[in-house]
């Protein structure tokens, strides 16, 4: 894959990006101005050094071993590069979780083409991810939907609809028959995008049988139960008397919703779902908007920065690699 496609490609997300950077702002602002300004201030100011290691630190895990779930589904799909390089890849897709529906993380797609991967295959193990870990945080948010009764049903409306997804995934008779409606369909481009998303169906529908789909589960409630751990330190610190599991619970059940709104990042909705989970367990508002924004800079921010870093890195590499290459 060329590298200017790749390039192409980062410019078209560096606009949404920025808008979402924006938004951000505005909503973390707002939010602290329209609470009291101070109190949110002494809040945030209660974490110490090394609890803000501590809950960094688990980020990182949880990062870690989404990438080790990543190798495992490339692997399943005889997809295999140098693991440094991997790893490059897939931090770098962080810089973009704030697109819509986390999908310019598919840019590492164009960089593993390059290795000779498909994007049928780099995609399924893409969208394996998005799913597993929503069953994930379906699972875990069951503990929230236990605590809050008023709010166990869609919880319960959305575990019913993933489980009764997998078998629709894995079902022959359905994927004939969508292969019978896309040969139907008049456009010749029409026809070839839906032939390559039945065999993006099929690739995920491996990476979905028993074996791998349990290993990617258990792996994915590790990784989002070590920043639910992280979300209960932090309300620890500030006061806020919860246990672990209410406090993986309250933050998964955010995360869920922000996803199920459909908007980058969940911005905005994530953050208002936790704030009112958290002051239906006690917290005073000041002290929810503090707990819910240095949630969101310790995980999802994080990510974006981290993400940035290295994308960089391998933009400086790439460019110097090209100026070289006339020399060789």
């Amino acid at each position: 894959m060329p590298t200017n496609h790749v390039n192409n490609l980062q410019l078209r997300l560096m606009r949404p990006l920025l808008w979402s950077i924006l938004a951000a702002m505005a909503i973390y602002v707002g939010s602290v101005i329209a609470c009291d300004f101070n109190a949110v201030g002494e809040s945030v100011a209660q974490l110490g050094f090394t609890v803000w290691a501590i809950v960094l630190s688990l980020s990182l895990v949880n990062y870690s071993l989404r990438f080790v779930r990543w190798e495992i589904y490339l692997g399943h799909l005889d997809c295999r590069i140098g693991t440094l390089r991997s790893l490059a890849y897939y931090i770098a897709g962080f810089a973009f979780t704030t697109t819509p529906g986390k999908a310019g993380e598919a840019v590492r797609s164009l960089y593993l083409k390059r290795h000779g991967v498909t994007y049928v295959h780099s995609l399924a193990a893409f969208f394996t991810e998005r799913f597993v870990d929503l069953v994930a945080m379906v699972l875990l948010a069951l503990v929230a939907a236990l605590t809050f009764p008023e709010y166990q049903w869609p919880v319960l409306v959305i575990t019913v609809l993933v489980i009764a997804s997998l078998p629709l995934i894995h079902a022959e008779s359905v994927h004939a028959l969508l292969y019978r409606y896309v040969e139907k369909l008049r456009s010749n481009k029409t026809r070839s995008v839906g032939k390559r998303l039945l065999d993006l169906l099929t690739s995920a529908s491996k990476l979905l049988k028993p074996g791998p789909l349990f290993v990617g589960v258990v792996l994915a409630l590790i990784a989002w139960g070590a920043e639910g751990i992280a979300f209960h330190l932090i309300l620890e610190s500030l006061g806020v008397d919860t246990s672990i599991g209410l406090a993986v619970g309250i933050y998964s059940a955010s995360v869920l919703a922000g996803a199920l709104s459909f908007i980058p990042g969940g911005l905005g909705s994530t953050e208002a779902v936790m704030v009112l989970l958290l002051k239906l367990v006690g917290a005073d508002t000041a002290t929810a908007v503090a707990a819910t924004l240095i949630c969101r800079l310790a995980t999802l921010w994080f990510a974006v920065v981290i993400g940035g870093i290295v994308l960089a890195i391998l933009e400086s590499t790439g460019k110097s690699g090209q100026r070289r290459a006339p020399n060789v």
